[in-house]
């Protein structure tokens, strides 16, 4: 997309966000090295922040993109409260570029979220052990199993740790003492899993109208162009 601004040669801001700000600026600086033309401006934050900015300083010409498929990992009512700051932050004629993960099979799913491999196993796990290193907490990563589970009725897969023992673990900074029961589980992250024809009206429906959507051969992932 960059490579396709380029081309057309006119002045271009982009600016990128992240909650993550070593990652943010080494992005920014390598970016501003390989557009010299560009303007880059890095913004450290949540997705809620930067549309808060972003609705306070508005552009005849905007165009926000949430690529990739983060929009599952919002509840239905976080993802509406979503759509509503990107529409405010929106001018008329500013356009909205949404990929997203469609609804598959049980079958396709569940093996794709415990992989052999132990990639998103290890991904979840460390959920513990960053609350270690916040919190000065103690919980024993290897006492804790990775489990995905596709919710059909909520189209939405369910990452959970399960405990394998009766144990108790503390976080000493918030001075808070958790009790786990074998078989106990912890629901880490969801992913949702959309419908094309049920988002588009949803996104009709806050003022982003839907220019062009696009699928892979297998329909297994989708991009929608909308305009404010």
């Amino acid at each position: 997309m960059l490579d396709a601004y380029q081309k057309i040669g006119n002045s271009f801001t982009y600016i990128p966000t992240d909650v993550s700000g070593g990652i943010l600026k080494n992005s920014v600086l390598e970016l501003q090295e390989e557009y010299p033309d560009f303007f880059i401006q890095g913004l450290l934050g949540t997705y809620q922040q930067t549309l808060a900015y972003l609705e306070s300083t508005p552009t005849p010409t905007r165009t926000i993109c949430f690529l990739g498929s983060s929009a599952g990992n919002f509840s239905p009512q976080e993802f509406d409260n979503l759509l509503t700051q990107i529409t405010r932050s929106l001018q008329p004629g500013n356009y909205f570029l949404l990929g997203i993960d469609l609804d598959k099979s049980k079958e396709i799913l569940e093996p794709a979220y415990n992989d052999n491999q132990g990639v998103t196993a290890a991904f979840n796990l460390n959920m513990l052990s960053h609350l270690n290193w916040r919190f000065q907490g103690n919980f024993d990563i290897n006492l804790f199993s990775h489990q995905a589970i596709y919710n059909q009725a909520e189209t939405q897969i369910e990452m959970y740790l399960y405990c394998q023992e009766n144990v108790t673990f503390a976080l000493e900074t918030l001075d808070l003492k958790v009790n786990f029961q074998a078989g106990e589980s912890i629901l880490t992250e969801i992913s949702r899993k959309f419908d094309l024809e049920i988002l588009q009206t949803q996104l009709e429906a806050k003022g982003l109208k839907v220019k062009k959507v696009w699928t892979d051969p297998k329909k297994w992932f989708g991009l929608i162009l909308c305009q404010a």
